[in-house]
């Protein structure tokens, strides 16, 4: 699996409905494929979703390869349904997959990228 970074753009009301013409007009042409983005409406969003213990969480996914939800609590030495609501969070916001495990059962976490870049508009 090749790596690749993710970008979190903070965007003002104007821009974000800019983001989204250009994305539908890219939908309707059929190139849907580009990096990954994620965008935020405000900068302190972006304190919200990449919290210490978030970040902590990718770190971990990233370098140590979980095979279970279960496995990651324990490796993070914390409750494991606190650990699955920060997963289902990140991954609403496509920080990170939730796929199947070998044997169907457990879902096993993903992050496939080495980075995340955060970019901020200073321009209306």
């Amino acid at each position: 699996m090749k790596s690749k970074d993710v970008e979190v753009l903070v965007m003002s009301d104007r821009e974000y409905g800019e983001h989204l013409n250009r994305l539908f007009e890219k939908v309707g042409r059929g190139e849907v494929h580009e990096p990954h983005k994620i965008v935020a409406r405000m900068a302190e969003d972006i304190g919200k979703i990449l919290t210490k213990e978030r970040l902590r969480l990718l770190r971990i996914i990233r370098e140590k390869r979980p095979g279970s939800i279960s496995e990651l609590a324990r490796m993070l030495e914390r409750k494991e349904s606190n650990v699955y609501n920060d997963l289902a969070f990140l991954e609403g916001v496509g920080l990170l997959e939730l796929k199947e495990g070998k044997n169907h059962v457990k879902r096993m976490p993903v992050v496939d990228y080495d980075a995340l870049h955060i970019t901020v508009s200073l321009t209306e």
